[in-house]
């Protein structure tokens, strides 16, 4: 086992393809990246606009992207070095097509689309690369989709892994 000291409540954590480990510390606002042995390679103290970030995905490009629901704003950020949105999409919680109510879970597909688990309005959308455009996965299963909250996309083998918190199942959806 290793283990190493992060800040207060680590919520969110993946790890990217240079296989270092980010983890988003949602009450500092605070992205951190760390090798897999524990040394700490970069902090990102996110703007005060992005509030109670989840998760965090990193891009073939080397940007991020977080999720984050606060009082205010619902949101996909993609952010700079210096932890503001440079672009955005969402804004106050709401089941429109250009709203979002808990965008949690990130995953980013082979195309470079944003897949987000929009955990309180029981859906999956995929964002394109810009964040100017989303559209509903279509995903048929008994009952439907009980809040989704994380995901991870196989690119090898075309597969998204949804788990739900209040479902207690992880759905495996080929070819999405």
């Amino acid at each position: 086992m290793t283990r190493w000291s992060v800040g207060r409540g680590p919520v969110g954590l993946t790890v990217n393809s240079d296989k270092n480990v980010l983890v988003v510390i949602a009450c500092e606002r605070k992205l951190q990246q760390f090798t897999t042995h524990g040394t700490q390679l970069q902090t990102i103290r996110l703007q005060p606009d992005i509030e109670l970030p989840n998760q965090v995905i990193q891009l073939s490009s080397g940007q991020f992207v977080i999720s984050h629901s606060g009082g205010t704003q619902h949101r996909v950020c993609l952010v700079d070095d210096k932890g503001a949105a440079v672009r955005s999409f969402g804004s106050t919680p709401g089941s429109g097509p250009t709203k979002m109510d808990k965008p949690v879970g990130l995953a980013a597909d082979e195309h470079g689309n944003i897949l987000v688990a929009d955990q309180l309005n029981n859906r999956l959308l995929v964002l394109d690369p810009t964040l100017t455009s989303a559209r509903k996965m279509s995903v048929s299963l008994d009952g439907g989709l009980v809040r989704p909250s994380s995901l991870w996309y196989d690119e090898s083998r075309g597969r998204l892994y949804v788990g739900e918190s209040r479902g207690k199942r992880v759905i495996i959806l080929h070819n999405a």
